[in-house]
């Protein structure tokens, strides 16, 4: 039983990520989708990505509104040419907000978005460890009991499984402007966490309880000696369920630095490590039995999710009064991070080979005084291998690109609307499993000053 549910333990740290590390999303704007490359921008968006680079707003209101629609296929083959399970992940709005105020040399910001998990994933037809670890486990059940029932066949193991996991953040800092090239950035994040999953494992016998002689499959009741068992080989045919929520709620400060010369635009930032503590809100209709042999799925039990600490580097250079050109880099200190298993406790970020980290860049042409152009791009090199990927928890190093448009409607207002998509690498798992994903992404939103 033990064994059956040890890839549920892995859902602890399978954060639906879209654009970013391991358990972080960065796609935090419609501008970030229409160019990743984000961390030197002077924006509004740069309260997220560059949030010392507001110290150079204008002064007063400055305000943003952000929509994105975001889909997901994360398909898992039971070995690479095996049959295929597939599963999506769909979240039809994800919304970030962002508010700052400039008075003098002093910004004060504010920021509220999902900086991690965002979505539902699905698999209507379970998943291949749950279907075979069932068939194998049932199988050395009945050869406990009598071991000619090692032979029982005939049997069918279904599974069905859902996690919605969702992060949700405020920010609030303040930025300062040491002079007309210098400015510096203190503030803080308050993150809540949110899990939930649902699964179920159901084995039924459509026609009827079937041994294998190792010449041919006959039904049990034709053989006199297994007759007997018939019955309670049926009733011993394992069905479970499991529906259980997490919270948690995490704090984070983040400190950044801009620093403005000529034509060319540096940012820092570096968010600490958020220490989660999550605890299990387990619905009574789960399984007995399953919660028997997890104890560690009952009610109350708590476990670590922490969010790990990130560097984020970035520059841009205005070639031109319509040209620009951006690059940047982000280190992710994945490793630092504790994630206990549902399962075992054990801290599954310590089986990653190394830490995250991302290269990115980014163009934006100013066609016209109201129309502007960008496109960009985001590597981001992962530091997993097949110890730590499971059929629940897995990604890859993935290449995403994005384009779209700004349109000024004003002085005081603009549109951005754009859209990029990703392309994991192939995976496999220690279990053999061939993992498949990819991600597509539009979104919209509105700047304005006041």
């Amino acid at each position: 039983m033990k064994r059956l549910f040890t890839s549920i333990a892995l859902v602890a740290v399978a954060m639906t990520t879209f654009a970013g590390g391991l358990l972080t999303n960065t796609n935090q704007s419609a501008s970030f989708v229409r160019n990743p490359m984000r961390y030197a921008s002077l924006e509004t968006d740069a309260i997220y990505f560059n949030p010392a680079g507001s110290a150079f707003f204008n002064d007063g209101w400055s305000f943003s509104a952000n929509w994105q629609m975001i889909w997901q296929d994360r398909d898992v083959f039971a070995g690479k040419n095996g049959k295929e399970f597939k599963g999506s992940v769909y979240v039809p709005c994800m919304p970030t907000l962002f508010a700052a105020y400039k008075t003098g040399k002093w910004t004060f910001s504010g920021f509220f978005g999902m900086p991690g998990g965002g979505g539902k994933a699905e698999f209507e037809n379970g998943l291949p460890i749950f279907n075979n670890m069932v068939n194998g486990l049932y199988a050395s059940g009945l050869a406990g009991v009598n071991p000619a029932l090692a032979g029982v066949t005939g049997y069918n193991t279904t599974s069905t499984f859902t996690s919605t996991q969702y992060l949700f953040s405020l920010q609030l800092g303040a930025a300062y402007q040491i002079n007309d090239n210098l400015s510096v950035y203190g503030g803080i994040r308050t993150n809540y966490t949110s899990l939930s999953y649902e699964g179920a494992i159901k084995t039924t016998f459509p026609n009827g309880a079937m041994y294998n002689t190792g010449s041919a499959e006959v039904p049990m009741s034709a053989i006199p000696a297994l007759a007997p068992y018939e019955a309670a080989v049926l009733a011993a045919a394992p069905n479970y369920t499991l529906e259980m929520t997490q919270t948690g709620i995490a704090f984070a400060p983040i400190i950044g630095v801009d620093y403005k010369v000529g034509d060319f635009n540096f940012g820092v930032k570096y968010e600490f490590r958020a220490v989660n503590i999550i605890k299990n809100d387990t619905d009574a209709s789960t399984s007995d039995k399953l919660l028997e042999n997890l104890p560690t799925l009952a009610d109350g039990v708590k476990f670590r999710n922490d969010a790990p600490a990130l560097l984020t580097l970035g520059a841009s250079w205005d070639i031109t009064s319509r040209l620009k050109v951006m690059g940047g880099y982000t280190y992710y200190f994945d490793k630092d991070a504790k994630i206990e298993s549902l399962l075992t406790k054990a801290n599954s970020m310590r089986t990653l080979s190394r830490n995250t980290f991302e290269i990115l860049g980014g163009v934006e042409y100013k066609l016209t005084d109201k129309w502007l152009l960008s496109t960009g791009f985001q590597f981001s090199d992962f530091g997993v291998n097949p110890s730590y990927v499971s059929d629940i928890s897995f990604i890859n190093d993935s290449f995403t690109v994005g384009a779209g448009a700004k349109y000024s409607i004003n002085e005081k207002w603009d549109l951005n609307f754009g859209a990029c998509y990703a392309n994991y690498a192939p995976g496999t798992s220690l279990r053999g499993s061939y993992y498949k994903r990819k991600t597509y992404n539009v979104a919209v939103g509105v700047d304005f000053r006041l």
